[in-house]
């Protein structure tokens, strides 16, 4: 008796420990399923398998089966035996004894085993190992995120598209969203290789031995079957199956450790974060400095300039009286210099000359004009000093002009380097910021306790994109209001109900967001729209409802008359209009087309064991109809079908009809 399952698609999950231990033990029942079949195909048992010595049992089986189907293919003079048609006709020959060869009993039966075998698995254990598998990937699709987009991530794995590395502080959820989409990519190409099966193995060309996979070819070598490539459809299918699984299990792998390494990135990137930040404020602090420090040396700078241009015009006006100060002075001392030495000859000569009344007064004359000269020199010498020292002190300024300058140009210098520090510190800054806000979102998307539920009850992890479902009653009534909302599609918002409750701050910072996001064109519809589309993905109960009651709150009943007009009103009607449908309609239709095409094969020998299809795991059980509001006994009314038989013969007799 097998446990009970841990989860169940059908209740609400409360944990990932829950989806894990549920997807580990669908992917078991699909490995146990693949080793059921083989067995089946190759005549042994999963017991053997084990059991069995260091050989496999495809080995043992298929060394078993060359030797008599080589021998009815060289019967029938065939070069290979790649489609089902070749072995019918071979049967056929064989019967009537249109062999060119002797063939055994043995071989006969053996080769209608394989033939049966291929095709009933092909047709029925195949499908529903492909739906077992499509079941479990849609489940790990669905559940398994990384938060983490990748711009044309699909033609990128197909390597249509060159890859545009993230950052490095990115790349585990980068490396896991790739990786990620790669195993779907993978199980997709595996998938469609087990569908398109049974068209390969019934089309003219067949199976070839070059288009099966390098296992399925060693094993042909090995077995000495190369010729009958048809005997490896099945295998192929096998190898194909357990590389999904493999694909499969190491995603769940890669899931379950993917919150650890998210967790480590983010205590990096904190780390980062601090130190960024740390080196970022310093060097804001020495640019602070340092512009202070030129912007004080600029005012000293400008004064000194002012003060230059003035002194520029005296400088010249001074110059020109100092020439002329200096050449009085020179002169008179020069005329000083003469007097006294003409006073000097006349005193030497006053003792020889007998008329000394003429010559004393020449000298008395002589000295009275020393005596001027020697009182006027000193002070045209304190003139011409002064005139000095004031073109002195302005040829002192303009040196100390000319050295504040290169100073100037030193601290600009200075201040585009440290700027240039300071823009590479606040981009590294700015970088490690932005990563790290990412990495907290995917990290508190990933552990947060609703998000199973949230994506249990199918509702928009992020917001809706292109492709996606816009005609639910929600997306209707989104853009109803954000056409006729206006600018109150903020107050809209803080009325709105969340759950898991959202903060104020939270909600603050949704708004705002929205508010710089859109600026041009209908600024208030995108605006809205946006606002919606946060609400749906955040609130993971989200119905109309609960717009029509923020509406009520916000006194928008003009809105809430549309909605109930155009939404509610108009699928009332709708319903009212639907007849009793059974919920199963189309699985029926399906199953009689099948059915159809069975009996036509069945009729033109195409097949002649009706035991080939296996349609018991279907499953057929009475049917309940749903009724909406309709006639029991009306005109359209299904009846719903009770037994496998009885659509057997419904089917038979509508083909007859039909012909």
């Amino acid at each position: 008796m097998h446990p009970p399952k841990p989860w169940s698609k059908t209740i609400e999950p409360t944990s990932y420990e829950q989806i894990y231990r549920f997807v580990e033990q669908a992917l078991d029942e699909c490995s146990t399923f693949i080793d059921h079949a083989e067995a089946d195909y190759y005549q042994g048992s999963v017991t053997s398998i084990i059991q069995s010595t260091k050989r496999p049992l495809s080995v043992i089986a298929l060394q078993a089966w060359s030797q008599p189907l080589n021998q009815l293919r060289e019967a029938r003079l065939l070069h290979d035996i790649r489609n089902g048609k070749a072995i019918r006709e071979l049967l056929s020959e064989a019967s009537i004894g249109g062999l060119y060869g002797p063939v055994t009993d043995e071989g006969l039966a053996l080769m209608k085993r394989v033939l049966d075998k291929t095709t009933e698995q092909l047709y029925a254990t195949i499908p529903t190992l492909i739906n077992k598998i499509a079941d479990s990937m849609n489940l790990m699709e669905q559940y398994f995120l990384s938060f983490y987009e990748i711009d044309h991530i699909q033609d990128i794995i197909q390597n249509k598209r060159k890859e545009k590395l993230p950052d490095d502080y990115l790349e585990t959820a980068y490396t896991y969203e790739k990786s990620r989409w790669l195993h779907i990519f993978d199980v997709n190409k595996s998938l469609k290789i087990l569908r398109e099966m049974p068209q390969r193995v019934e089309d003219t060309k067949g199976i070839a031995l070059s288009t099966l996979s390098k296992e399925s070819q060693e094993l042909a070598s090995r077995t000495d079957c190369t010729l009958l490539p048809y005997l490896f459809a099945l295998p192929e299918c096998y190898y194909e199956a357990r590389r999904t699984l493999d694909s499969l299990r190491t995603w769940l792998d890669e899931d379950a450790k993917y919150n650890d390494f998210i967790q480590t990135s983010l205590k990096l990137l904190e780390e980062k974060y601090v130190e960024a930040k740390k080196a970022f404020e310093i060097n804001k602090s020495q640019l602070s400095q340092v512009e202070h420090r030129a912007e004080s040396y600029r005012s000293q700078l400008k004064k000194l300039e002012n003060e230059n241009e003035i002194n520029e015009k005296k400088y010249d006006e001074f110059e020109t009286r100092l020439n002329i100060k200096e050449r009085e002075y020179i002169s008179k001392r020069l005329t000083h210099e003469v007097y006294e030495e003409q006073v000097q000859k006349l005193l030497k000569q006053s003792h020889d000359e007998q008329d000394s009344i003429g010559h004393n007064l020449t000298v008395g004359r002589f000295q009275q004009d020393i005596k001027q000269l020697s009182r006027e020199l000193p002070k045209l010498k304190s003139q011409v000093e002064a005139f000095q020292a004031r073109i002195n002190l302005f040829q002192k300024r303009k040196d100390e002009l000319i050295e504040m300058r290169i100073e100037s140009k030193k601290l600009d210098k200075e201040i585009q380097v440290v700027l240039e520090d300071k823009i590479l510190k606040e981009n590294y800054f700015n970088r490690i910021q932005r990563c790290r806000d990412i990495m907290r979102d995917i990290y508190k998307c990933r552990k947060t306790n609703d998000l199973p539920q949230k994506i249990f009850y199918d509702l928009p992890v992020h917001s809706k994109h292109s492709g996606e479902n816009e005609e639910d009653e929600l997306s209707k009534a989104f853009r109803l209001i954000s056409k006729y909302i206006g600018r109150d599609w903020n107050r809209l918002y803080w009325q709105l109900p969340f759950y898991p409750t959202r903060g104020q701050e939270e909600l603050s910072k949704d708004i705002q967001h929205v508010d710089e996001k859109y600026q041009r064109g209908d600024v208030f519809q995108d605006q809205a729209m946006e606002a919606l589309n946060k609400w749906r993905r955040f609130h993971t109960r989200a119905k109309v409802d609960d717009l029509i009651h923020g509406l009520g709150q916000i006194r928008r009943f003009d809105i809430v008359q549309l909605i109930e007009r155009r939404i509610i009103k108009h699928k009332h009607l709708l319903n009212m209009d639907q007849h009793e449908v059974d919920p199963r309609k189309n699985e029926i239709e399906n199953l009689n087309r099948k059915l159809n095409r069975l009996f036509d094969k069945m009729r033109s020998g195409v097949i002649t064991s009706r035991e080939t299809y296996v349609y018991s795991t279907i499953g057929l059980d009475p049917m309940r109809p749903s009724t909406k509001l309709a006639s029991v006994n009306g005109p359209n009314r299904i009846r719903p079908i009770r037994s496998i038989s009885t659509n057997l013969e419904k089917s038979t007799d509508d083909h007859k009809n039909q012909e």
